[in-house]
């Protein structure tokens, strides 16, 4: 355990590395730490909010560069404004998230005392930062105290790359939610969330939704989240003839009353780290579908037990377990009871245990 700690994210935009980082930002600090949050994009990007307890310092240098040469200047800067803004907390620890800021805070806090802990969010083997970044990535890492991963196949990756005494499993501090609401709908719906983005997998869940509907015809789908993909996926929508059963809903800051709502979850992404949004659904009790392409979260989801596994990019086999979930009341009331007893140990209490421990050792 610290008492002064630095977090350095690019910004607290929605998605799953911002919400843990102002989750440890703001615990850290309601109990008395001196926690400051350094960010690249200012607070007109933010959907995650700190406590006003922890401090803010805003660096920039986001702006996109035109060539590979105009690039490397602009890395250089944000790494020298990185290291002034280090410096000027007297940090014990900094605490990095996601691939490329993890190589640039590691590069600015060379020669100087401070514990560097980065968080990888994502499996390295799938998921590339691209030929120069993975480069760097794979010499910086090294020279962390520690490496973080959310979970266990992570691990078990960086451990063929990196010392394997500094990786460490720590998991995501989940939302919980006390309100017990939800959200009232005339028809079953189904829900998904995440960022409309390939990764995610939206576009498999459409057509496997479009195959579920011919047998299925009164459930819609929710899809609660934002992104560039949103055109793309209305148009798939409108091609299959199920536009009038999605609802894409875009983001939304509390989306427990959907959760609850929704009969599953499914999220069919085509890799991904330890998705928030399904551990959250579980801890109200919600039965979820999950491709195999996503390891991390199978910690959590094992087939038949408290969830149902399909492959991955299989419209198939994605449709056939919707159909199963949404006819068998009592196979989702078995796995949801147990989905909600799966994820105790990413409640905030027990996960921020796991943060303590991992950043308090030299």
């Amino acid at each position: 355990m610290t008492n002064r700690t630095v977090i350095v994210i690019e910004s607290l935009g929605g998605g799953g590395a911002q919400h843990v980082s102002s989750t440890l930002a703001n615990t850290w600090a309601d109990r008395g730490d001196a926690v400051t949050v350094i960010t690249f994009l200012d607070a007109k990007h933010d959907i995650f909010k700190l406590d006003p307890k922890v401090r803010r310092i805003i660096i920039g240098g986001t702006n996109k560069s035109p060539n590979p040469f105009a690039a490397t200047i602009a890395n250089l800067v944000r790494i020298r404004r990185l290291r002034a803004a280090v410096l000027s907390c007297d940090a014990e620890v900094v605490v990095s998230f996601v691939g490329a800021t993890n190589v640039l805070t590691i590069l600015a806090t060379r020669g100087t005392s401070v514990r560097v802990v980065v968080s990888e969010r994502n499996d390295p083997s799938r998921q590339s930062l691209g030929k120069l970044w993975d480069i760097l990535r794979n010499y910086t890492y090294k020279l962390a105290n520690r490496i973080t991963a959310n979970s266990k196949h992570t691990v078990s990756q960086l451990n063929n790359s990196f010392p394997r005494n500094k990786i460490c499993w720590t998991p995501n501090p989940i939302r919980v939610s006390e309100c017990k609401t939800n959200i009232e709908f005339d028809k079953p719906y189904i829900i998904a969330a995440g960022r409309l983005h390939r990764q995610k997998g939206f576009d498999i869940l459409l057509q496997a939704f479009a195959e579920f509907h011919k047998s299925h015809p009164c459930w819609r789908l929710f899809i609660v989240g934002e992104g560039d993909e949103r055109p793309a996926l209305e148009s798939l929508s409108h091609s299959l003839h199920i536009a009038p059963f999605i609802d894409l809903v875009g983001f939304v800051k509390n989306p427990f009353p959907y959760y609850r709502g929704a009969v599953f979850m499914t999220h069919p992404a085509r890799y991904e780290g330890l998705p928030n949004v399904v551990l959250e659904a579980m801890s109200v009790g919600k039965p979820a579908v999950v491709t195999d392409t996503q390891p991390g979260i199978l910690d959590f989801v094992q087939h038949e037990k408290t969830g149902l596994v399909v492959p991955g990019e299989s419209v198939p086999s994605l449709a056939a377990a919707m159909c199963r979930l949404s006819d068998d009341e009592s196979l989702r009331v078995r796995l949801g009871g147990a989905a909600r007893e799966a994820i105790r140990p990413c409640l905030p209490d027990q996960a921020l245990k796991a943060w303590d421990s991992a950043i308090g050792e030299n």
